[in-house]
């Protein structure tokens, strides 16, 4: 994983330092509705043994005011310039062309062990509404930096994370631009016995190892992505990822695949 994100590092620093200044990519978001799908490889959660999926997913974004709605997938397609867009219910705080602060809720739907033997008995990881708090910075004309902390709200143990950010954008022309990011998550103890360890009690239980586990780093991640207006209403993306499991996080026994890739590539209309 450390190679692959050095070589991504050095292709990136080698395409600004050879590319002439560009027009800046003429893709402004959608002010109303945006409607699309995408198909998408993925395994559904990090860290479990479930083979990669191909499914179809709708996309979708809107507008009511200063807050936005949107699906993970179209987030990136309402993107005002270099200010990203969470998923879930969102609005813009402060900020400008240098900088943001935003903030948004999203829903996490848990997990349920019962689909794995080995893990069956263990308490459900039950679902949640994360508040999440984003700012982001332009470095460069073409780097920015981000972070963004994701809070569970309804005391459902889901914790704190903070996930950092490194994104670089390479205009191909006025209508196209690739992004390249690498990412960085930490999260605390709350957070990480939920998800990765296994208490006293419930290790009788299930026969399973007890596994404590703190507060620290717990993934790494990258990722490359292709946008292109087609016309003034259809947009068109594709993309590639891989994220990594590290630290205490990857050696939990609840743990199987370390490393999941993704794979998606898409097609949207919006009406502005």
């Amino acid at each position: 994983m450390a190679g692959l994100l050095g070589l991504a590092c050095a292709c990136a620093g080698a395409a600004e330092q050879t590319a002439s200044a560009p027009d800046p990519v003429a893709l402004d978001a959608s002010r109303d509705y945006l409607l699309g799908a995408s198909l998408v490889s993925s395994a559904p959660l990090l860290g479990s043994d479930v083979e990669q999926r191909l499914r179809l997913r709708p996309i979708w974004a809107f507008r009511l005011g200063r807050f936005r709605f949107a699906t993970s997938g179209a987030s990136a397609l309402l993107s005002q310039g270099r200010k990203p867009v969470d998923s879930g219910v969102s609005t813009v705080l402060a900020g400008g062309d240098v900088w943001s602060l935003s903030t948004s809720l999203s829903i996490d739907e848990g997990r349920s062990w019962d689909d794995d033997a080995r893990f069956r008995g263990l308490p459900d990881i039950r679902a949640t509404v994360h508040g999440r708090l984003a700012a982001t910075a332009a470095l460069s004309s073409r780097w920015t930096y981000s972070v963004r902390a994701s809070q569970d709200l309804l005391g459902r143990q889901g914790g704190l994370r903070l996930d950092h950010g490194l994104g670089y954008r390479y205009p191909v022309s006025s209508q196209t631009h690739w992004d390249l990011s690498l990412g960085a998550g930490w999260a605390n103890g709350t957070h990480h016995r939920t998800h990765y360890g296994i208490a006293a009690a419930d290790a009788l239980a299930t026969g399973l190892p007890a596994y404590a586990i703190g507060s620290g780093w717990d993934s790494v991640s990258l990722g490359w992505r292709i946008t292109s207006a087609l016309s003034r209403h259809w947009v068109a993306f594709g993309g590639v990822s891989a994220t990594q499991l590290r630290g205490a996080a990857a050696r939990s026994p609840l743990v199987g695949r370390k490393t999941a890739y993704g794979a998606t590539v898409g097609l949207a209309y919006r009406n502005h």
